[in-house]
């Protein structure tokens, strides 16, 4: 079994590979035409046990689990599209409302971004290129290839340039990071402002390294597959 997701095929893959965090959105359906989709979220997995997910939000309360049936499990780790089966072995009210489900053989997976993206509240200031005007936005979404930023108003136009800096901080790497970034698209944010995708430009070494390291890290500290 290839375990090479790179060339951007439909693969099966071992959950390992997919190194999925705690606190991941997935989605659940039983194995029924017409069945319902609920929404959970990744709790951890004990490799050839079992995968334990939490229910999410206002389905806590409407999320009903049949032990000994199958359901179909999906979800998008930032980079990669994936799915499996698994039968719901358990459900837990204590220590906390989970469900067991049987740890599966394989998921299929599919890598549809090159770059991993992280969810972030970062704070910072993005002003039209060469201009010191700086206007305080949000990054929401972070990548070594971009971000998206939720802004209180727009920007400017498509494809126009803009100077973005904005703070890293993990380990004992204290930096602020100033990027030429490219406007990509904008779009309406639920608050009334913005949201607005960026792609990097021209990244230097040292700003690429950085990036690397931070959503590296931050992705590593959060995949949780214990092994037996």
């Amino acid at each position: 079994m290839s375990e090479d997701l790179n060339g951007g095929e439909l693969l099966e893959v071992s959950l390992k590979t997919l190194r999925l965090r705690p606190g991941l959105f997935l989605n659940i359906q039983r194995m029924h035409e017409g069945a319902p989709v609920h929404e959970v979220q990744f709790v951890a997995a004990i490799e050839g046990k079992g995968v334990m997910l939490t229910p999410s939000g206002t389905d806590s309360l409407k999320t009903e689990i049949s032990i000994g049936e199958e359901y179909l499990i999906q979800g998008f780790t930032g980079q990669t599209d994936f799915s499996f089966t698994a039968l719901a072995l358990n459900v837990f009210k204590a220590p906390f409302a989970h469900v067991l489900f049987a740890y599966p053989d394989a998921a299929t997976a599919k890598k549809v971004r090159k770059s991993m993206r992280m969810k972030t509240a970062l704070p910072a200031t993005i002003s039209p290129s060469g201009q010191n005007n700086p206007l305080e936005v949000s990054i929401i979404d972070l990548s070594v290839a971009g971000a998206m930023v939720v802004s209180p108003r727009s920007l400017g136009v498509i494809g126009g340039l803009f100077d973005l800096a904005f703070p890293i901080n993990f380990d004992d790497v204290h930096a602020n990071v100033n990027i030429v970034a490219k406007l990509r698209h904008s779009n309406h944010a639920d608050n009334g402002g913005r949201k607005i995708g960026l792609s990097f430009e021209n990244l230097s070494f040292e700003n690429k390294l950085l990036l690397t390291s931070f959503v590296g890290k931050i992705t590593e500290e959060n995949s949780f597959v214990i092994e037996p």
